[in-house]
């Protein structure tokens, strides 16, 4: 089964200060798509797409290319604010992109089978990605139609009382199957205690082991249509649609409370570390130091991707 890796990096990097999908923060200096590059090619996906932003577009696309050598065929596509329903009258003032959901409904063109989507961002460590590929491979091969979201402990996710974060908190069954995944804003941790706020402004304790997506995602490609629905919703029902976000998370919930979509999330003991803010970069690279020593990745990520590029050509 031909499988795909879909990274999303076309954010714009406002509380980071420049383009954190192309940070420097390996032990000799990887980004952190690459390991997550690196994890999906050993587990047999055939390429990879990057959804990136359409202002400054050919500097990261050469950069990612030069990294990644030809270890794998690599596409690229943008998240264009123009993308919209015809007849949609896209709003003078809008310039910030559409949200999450809108970059995985760009790939609707590039993609047509199964794909695993992660953040080019975040760290997610080998097991969830190894988790996420057999389950969606079991599937297909099953002809089941569900999507499969890796669920990370709250407290595995770099959480600090300085610097919120936005996690999507998940309500699952005895089953594991997702019944609803929450955008909480402005997450810290607070002597020991995980606060944030749901969108209407009410402050939420979170469970130190309550399970949250950091978006590493296998689809199927049945999604497209199920978001580009949802889009053309999104955009009727707004009421600001200069600043309103077309999220993955309320859209994936909105889908399963209406019986169309079903997900399983998949619960993975590896830490997930981000990088949101400069702050961010100590942590970060502690992380892919102790990744490396522990044998999960190779010391010069950069040097396997040439390596396995000139035994592929």
């Amino acid at each position: 089964m031909r499988l795909t890796l879909a990274i999303l990096a076309a954010g714009r990097s406002q509380r980071f200060g420049r383009p954190k999908q192309l940070e420097p923060v390996g032990p000799n200096s990887e980004s952190l798509f690459e390991y997550t590059v690196y994890d999906a090619i050993r587990l047999g996906c055939d390429r990879v797409v990057f959804v990136l932003p359409p202002h400054g577009k050919d500097f990261i696309q050469a950069a990612i290319t030069n990294r990644l050598a030809r270890s794998i065929p690599i596409e690229f596509i943008s998240q264009d604010l123009k993308d919209v329903p015809c007849g949609f009258q896209l709003p003078p003032e809008r310039c910030k992109p559409w949200g999450t959901a809108h970059a995985v409904l760009a790939l609707r063109n590039v993609v047509q089978e199964p794909f695993l989507l992660a953040n080019a961002d975040d760290f997610y460590g080998p097991q969830g990605i190894r988790s996420l590929a057999y389950r969606i491979r079991t599937a297909a091969s099953a002809d089941d139609p569900s999507h499969f979201l890796v669920g990370y402990e709250v407290q595995s996710t770099s959480i600090s009382s300085k610097r919120g974060v936005n996690r999507g908190l998940c309500k699952i069954d005895e089953a594991l199957t997702l019944e609803q995944l929450e955008e909480i804003f402005d997450v810290r941790e607070i002597d020991g205690v995980f606060l944030g706020y749901k969108r209407n402004g009410e402050e939420i304790m979170i469970p130190s082991n309550g399970l949250c997506s950091m978006n590493l995602w296998a689809f199927q490609s049945s999604i497209f249509e199920c978001l580009a629905e949802e889009f053309v919703r999104f955009q009727e029902y707004s009421d600001n649609l200069v600043k309103s976000e077309f999220l993955l998370s309320q859209t994936v919930s909105q889908l399963i409370s209406t019986a169309r979509a079903n997900v399983q999330i998949v619960p993975t003991s590896d830490r997930a570390i981000g990088l949101t803010h400069p702050a961010d970069l100590a942590s970060v690279k502690s992380a892919l130091r102790l990744a490396v020593a522990n044998g999960d990745y190779p010391d010069d990520l950069g040097t396997w991707f040439s390596e396995r590029s000139e035994r592929c050509s």
